[in-house]
This record gives C-alpha cells, sequence and structure tokens, in this order.
C-alpha cells in the first residue's frame, strides 16, 4: 500500500506513542516559530510605518493590515500555547495576517517580501498536511494572497499575478516532493521493501478508520518465520536476508492489492485487512497458512467499531505463539 495515499488528514498524526508526540510536537512548534516571527515582523513594519526613521512625505504604507496580522498572529500563538489538538484556528489566523499586509502596501516591493512568508507557510502545508487537504488550503491561501494583491493600492502587473501563482505552488510542490520521499524512507523496510512499525501505524490506522465507516470487520494477520535464529546461526546473516526478502515477497503475492503488509523487525511481519471485500479476510489467511516455507501464521478478527490495531495484533500473535507450541509438541497447525 502507498504509505502517502493512506495518510489521514494530519501527514503525521497517525504515528502513535512516543514518536507521534515528538512529531505532533514538531508541527506546532514549526507553526509558532513562523507565526512568531511574522508578528514581529509586520509589528516592526508597523512602527516603522507611524514612526518613519526618516521623514520624506512618502507614504510607504497603511498599518492598518499591519496592525491586523499582529493581532493575528498574537491570538494564533496564545491558541498554540495551550497545545491544542486542533491547529486549523491558528493556520487560519497565519493564513489571513499575510493577505491582510499585503492589501495595504503601497511599494510592489513590498509585497514581494511578504510572498516569501506565503511560500514558506505553503511549504508548511504541505509538509503535514495530507497532499489533497494540503493542496485546498495552499489554493485557499494563494487566492487569498492574489486577492490583497489585486486590491492593494501597490503598482503590478498581471505578470506579478503569475509570478506570485507559480512561486507559491512552485515552493509548496518542489517541498512536498522531498517530504513525500523522506516520509516513505521513514515508512519503509530497507530490505523488503515492505512497510516499516512507523508505516505500519500509519497505514493500519486509516484502513481501521475506512472499516470503521464501512460498518465491517477488520483482520490483522501475524507472520513469523519458524527457526529463523537458526538459519542464521547455521547459513549467516546474508542467507538470512534473503530468506526475509523471499518470504516477504511471497506472502504479498498471496495478499490482496489493497492489504497492509509491514516487516514489524527481525522475522516478525504483520497484515491488516479489511472486511468488506469480495475474497474474505479468512480465505487469504488460509492461503497465507496453505503457502510455501516453514512459517506459523496468527489472525485475530474484529469488529471495526469495538477493536483497535493494537488489541488485533496481540491476539494474531498470541495465536501465532499457540501454533508454534502445537508445532513444537508435534501436533498439526490448528486451523482456527
Amino acid at each position: 500500500m502507498d504509505v502517502e495515499k493512506s495518510h489521514a488528514v494530519n501527514r503525521f498524526g497517525l504515528v502513535h506513542g512516543p514518536t507521534g508526540q515528538m512529531l505532533r510536537r514538531q508541527q506546532i512548534r514549526v507553526l509558532r516559530i513562523y507565526l512568531a516571527a511574522t508578528t514581529f515582523l509586520y509589528a516592526a513594519g508597523v512602527l516603522l510605518t507611524l514612526f518613519p526613521l526618516r521623514s520624506n512625505n512618502v507614504e510607504l504604507s497603511n498599518p492598518v493590515g499591519g496592525i491586523v496580522a499582529v493581532a493575528l498572529g498574537s491570538f494564533g500563538l496564545l491558541y498554540l500555547a495551550r497545545t491544542p489538538v486542533n491547529l486549523i484556528p491558528a493556520i487560519a489566523a497565519a493564513m489571513i495576517a499575510t493577505p491582510a499586509v499585503m492589501a495595504f502596501h503601497v511599494l510592489a516591493a513590498a509585497e514581494f517580501l511578504c510572498l516569501i512568508a506565503v511560500m514558506f507557510l505553503a511549504m508548511y502545508l504541505i509538509a503535514f498536511y495530507r497532499t489533497d487537504r494540503a493542496r485546498i488550503l495552499i489554493g485557499v491561501l494563494s487566492a487569498a494572497a492574489i486577492v490583497a494583491l489585486a486590491v492593494a493600492p501597490a503598482t503590478k502587473s498581471a505578470l506579478t499575478y503569475v509570478v506570485f501563482v507559480v512561486a507559491i505552488v512552485g515552493a509548496a510542490e518542489s517541498f512536498g516532493l522531498v517530504t513525500r520521499a523522506l516520509v516513505t524512507i521513514a515508512c519503509t523496510d530497507p530490505l523488503t521493501g515492505l512497510l516499516n512499525r512507523a508505516g505500519w501505524e500509519i497505514a493500519t490506522a486509516e484502513q481501521l478508520a475506512r472499516a470503521r465507516a464501512a460498518q465491517t470487520t477488520i483482520t490483522v494477520i501475524a507472520l513469523d518465520i519458524d527457526d529463523f535464529k537458526a538459519v542464521n546461526d547455521e547459513f549467516g546473516h546474508q542467507f538470512g536476508d534473503e530468506q526475509l526478502i523471499d518470504y516477504a515477497h511471497q506472502w504479498r503475492a498471496l495478499m490482496p492489492d489493497d492489504a497492509v503488509f509491514a516487516r514489524l523487525g527481525g522475522d516478525e511481519f504483520a497484515a491488516c485487512l479489511e472486511g468488506n471485500r469480495p475474497v474474505p479476510a479468512a480465505t487469504t489467511v488460509d492461503r497465507i497458512r496453505s503457502g510455501p516455507g516453514d512459517a506459523s501464521i496468527g489472525a485475530a478478527t474484529g469488529l471495526a467499531a469495538t477493536s483497535t490495531i493494537a488489541e488485533l495484533l496481540a491476539e494474531a500473535d498470541a495465536d501465532l505463539y499457540r501454533i508454534k507450541r502445537a508445532k513444537g509438541s508435534g501436533g498439526a497447525e490448528p486451523i482456527p
């Protein structure tokens, strides 16, 4: 599954535990730094407009927009001081502040200085939000900047509008490509090419949300290669790595395309399937169990509305180790 497509509204909001908390703090911190920097600069601009260093009887700007921007920035900073769950009010304040300043500029050069702030905000949005949602927000931001530019008394040409749109969208898309590449690297197991633990958490959280919306079941499968440590000890780690890659490819081929499949660590793999699909999850589990290789497979299914991925994974793990114990005692692998 494509990690990028599995993200929810917040690009990193589905990463759980200490890592998720750290990413959330970073998201708030970056927005706080942006608001603090722009609010300070707009406040300085208001002061210089009201109390110019040199009196040349030339109006450089109307301070009204700057005052509005300072008020919005201050609101955003105070809002973020509460460490809120929803950042939209602070983001909305940031998106309105710069266009408010632009709408009152007399000099075209000042508009281009504000363009820098808009570009940085667009890059922030593409970095921390799902691509489709980020593009909507960037579209709104671009429209606000263009409207502000249009109503401003500053002299401009048609080319000015083109430059603004290209700069904002270009900065966001370029930074977005870099961000998506980094997210993909961070969520991919380099040996097998499957999702790693971080990618698993993001993708399964989105899959669980879809299953809950469809009011269906969710199945988690735990997979473990039998006696893998002995294989490593006898044939070496390179051979063991080749075995991991082979098993990963074989199992992936037996699963539906929309299944989430990840290597959680060592020889431990996991898969997650929604119940609302043409091929039942139980059929996929049976297909994997009868597949090639010596491996133990555990599975757990629950109603999406009342289950969590962590609980189902724990149940699937328990089922897997029950099967391992049965193998160790000479019994056949039971099919639940």
